[in-house]
């Protein structure tokens, strides 16, 4: 039996009846004057004899190198995997490949990036820009086909994948309110050029201002300094007030959950704790812990399925797209259904009490 890497065109032509162009039509994903039934006994043959297109070969007949560049703003968190994750998915469906590289939103660094990739003859980028990369895509971009994955503004871009982060921000605050916290302080790291925490310091202080809610924001500037960070906290804990913390990614919520390790017994009554995503972790600590939750698998293969549209000139995607984030109630706040239970329950005694008057 053959081994699946020497199986040929000319093997699968042959086993599904057709002619070695046809395959060729197909493994180019050249359909337009492919049949239905055609396409089904190539793809029934490939499947049988776990035929592997050669990359390098489609390259040649086609001038493209069936590759894409990925550059994200780091790959170390769960929602940034995920991502990768689901552009790894959809590239795989279609016999393409990816490169990946960080960049920190360092506009030098994207600079390099991107310059790094087109030496590689990359069909197509999918990026998670900084503030002002348009503005440096309009230099060295050239004409290659770009997704933008949650940019700071939409604007500049026409292909885009985006998360509802201010308006899921808002909604999960009035949520926090109805569960009986009274105070609301926000841990976060300067907004500076990260766009997309700029949204969630923009959701809450809108949402404060006009509730006319008693808060306080406490900017961190190294989260590894524990000790430090647990001061900050403490001085925002009240025993007679419900207090929940609202913190603004997944690197700061692991290290507010540590610093205030010494009260997690005060969890969920005194003190709410929530942030962002961080699944891997925060479902497996004691209480385990309340969280935004980015669908950033389905962005992700969103986002690659858009890019090779445009690359394949398909036109059958739409050029934008806004995801819905959930929220995960775990341990660590209030839940909304147990606190309207208790609520029901005090107005039902408060009713029988006066009826026994």
């Amino acid at each position: 039996m053959r081994k699946k890497n020497s199986v040929t065109i000319a093997d699968i032509a042959k086993k599904a009846g057709v002619s070695r162009t046809t395959v060729s039509f197909y493994i180019n994903q050249k359909f337009e004057k492919m049949s239905n039934k055609t396409r089904a006994k190539i793809e029934a043959a490939i499947e049988e004899t776990d035929f592997v297109p050669n990359v390098l070969a489609r390259s040649l007949n086609n001038k493209q190198s069936f590759m894409i560049g990925v550059i994200m703003r780091s790959s170390a968190n769960w929602e940034k995997s995920r991502f990768i994750d689901g552009v790894e998915d959809c590239l795989k469906k279609n016999n393409y490949q990816m490169i990946v590289a960080t960049s920190n939103w360092d506009l030098d660094e994207e600079r390099r990036q991107i310059e790094k990739m087109k030496a590689q003859n990359v069909d197509g980028f999918i990026v998670n820009p900084s503030e002002s990369f348009d503005l440096l895509w309009k230099t060295v971009g050239g004409q290659r086909p770009l997704v933008v994955y949650n940019p700071p503004h939409i604007s500049p871009y026409w292909n885009w994948v985006r998360f509802n982060d201010y308006e899921v921000v808002y909604n999960v605050l009035e949520q926090m309110i109805e569960t009986g916290y009274t105070r609301m302080i926000m841990v976060t790291e300067e907004p500076g050029r990260h766009a997309t925490i700029a949204q969630r310091c923009l959701a809450f202080d809108h949402f404060i201002n006009l509730h006319h809610l008693r808060s306080k924001t406490i900017y961190v500037h190294d989260p590894d300094d524990l000790t430090h960070l647990e001061f900050e906290l403490l001085q925002h804990i009240r025993i007679e007030e419900r207090t929940c913390f609202f913190v603004t990614t997944p690197e700061l919520l692991k290290a507010v959950f540590l610093a205030l390790r010494r009260y997690h017994e005060w969890m969920p009554d005194h003190i709410g704790l929530m942030g962002f995503d961080s699944l891997e972790w925060t479902e497996m600590v004691t209480p385990s812990v309340t969280t935004i939750v980015h669908p950033s698998y389905e962005a992700g293969f969103q986002a690659a399925s858009m890019l090779l549209d445009v690359i394949m000139d398909k036109k059958e995607q739409v050029p934008g797209r806004i995801f819905e984030c959930t929220l995960h109630e775990c341990g660590s706040t209030m839940k909304i259904k147990k606190r309207k239970e208790e609520k029901e329950k005090t107005m039902k005694e408060n009713e029988n009490g006066g009826q026994d008057l």
